[in-house]
């Protein structure tokens, strides 16, 4: 890599540290690519000549925290045998996850009711990788268990609209988030039993 790309680099990287710092605390609306390029001492050209648009720049955002949490999920089952107990991490990680990033993904989360899913719908993206991995690692397992010959992908996209709905509310009405985790599960059990 030569010095100039690898400059290009760098600074790609520091202007995307500061939008991931204005989008969590200014939210995608509020968030100034004039207010980022005097963050990141860069100007709005150079913003937008390495990234585009806000949208592009918002997307990036979007994939690199996915690929954080994807590689803190992957960490933090390695220390858990017990599936439900994995669905809790899971599910823990996931809250706090939107919690951390609320302003920046509220609009996306409660205005566009498929957003996760375009997001996911590419088979090289990270998020449908994970999605497959906790379907195997997670869901196959606790299925098997269960006794229950559903498919666990299917069963992961059925915990993921539960956990979404209670995301959604959250959004909306308030309330303490974490505090729905055991909730979470025991709904997709129950609905597991029941079919």
């Amino acid at each position: 890599m030569s010095y100039k790309q690898k400059a290009q680099e760098q600074k790609r990287d520091l202007i995307l540290e500061e939008a991931t710092a204005l989008f969590i605390k200014e939210g995608y609306e509020n968030m100034k690519i004039s207010e980022l390029a005097k963050n990141a001492g860069v100007s709005i050209g150079v913003i937008y000549t390495l990234f585009g648009s806000k949208e592009t720049l918002y997307n990036h955002y979007v994939m690199n925290q996915m690929e954080y949490y994807i590689e803190v999920i992957k960490e933090e089952l390695q220390h858990h045998t017990d599936h439900l107990e994995m669905l809790k991490v899971v599910t823990k990680i996931h809250f706090s996850a939107i919690i951390k990033n609320k302003n920046a993904l509220k609009e996306s989360i409660v205005s566009d009711p498929t957003f996760f899913l375009n997001i996911a719908a590419d088979e090289d993206n990270p998020l449908l990788h994970l999605y497959t991995y906790i379907a195997e690692t997670v869901m196959r397992p606790l299925l098997n268990e269960m006794g229950c010959q559903k498919d666990p992908l299917e069963v992961f996209f059925l915990y993921d609209g539960i956990t979404l709905g209670m995301i959604k509310y959250w959004i909306v009405k308030g309330g303490d988030l974490m505090e729905r985790v055991d909730e979470a599960i025991e709904t997709l059990l129950l609905i597991l039993k029941r079919s």
